[in-house]
């Protein structure tokens, strides 16, 4: 299990770098007047925060009950969305910020992330 989440940490901290670099650069030079409610690092550092304990979960479960695994990594993306929907209460009660660049500046890492989660915990779930 520790190989395997000390793998993944460094894949998926590379991973984050990369897309909170692109995140940034797009946020500074093509959506330079939009006023965005969350920064790109806030979005970026709980997006990995949640990735990375969803993950491990998994592999710890994977250790425990193999064959509960995926059903765990269904029920913690389940939960992963409920965070991700609770997250955004507070820009979805401001009307002054409620327009589609905000709602995609969240979405779009989020799916980025979750491809990410689920090619990396498909690997873990079908490894013997």
């Amino acid at each position: 299990m520790k190989q395997n989440v000390l793998k993944f940490f460094t894949h998926f901290l590379l991973f984050t770098l990369a897309l909170f670099a692109i995140h940034q650069l797009v946020d500074l030079f093509v959506l330079s007047e939009t006023k965005f409610y969350y920064n790109p690092w806030s979005i970026h550092l709980f997006l990995f925060l949640i990735t990375f304990l969803l993950y491990v979960a998994v592999a710890y479960i994977k250790t425990i009950f193999a064959e509960k695994a995926a059903l765990a990594f269904l029920g913690g993306s389940f939960l992963k969305m409920m965070a991700g929907i609770l997250f955004l209460v507070p820009f979805f009660k401001n009307k002054d910020y409620f327009n589609i660049e905000n709602v995609l500046a969240f979405f779009i890492p989020y799916f980025f992330y979750l491809a990410f989660e689920a090619y990396y915990v498909l690997k873990l779930i079908n490894e013997k």
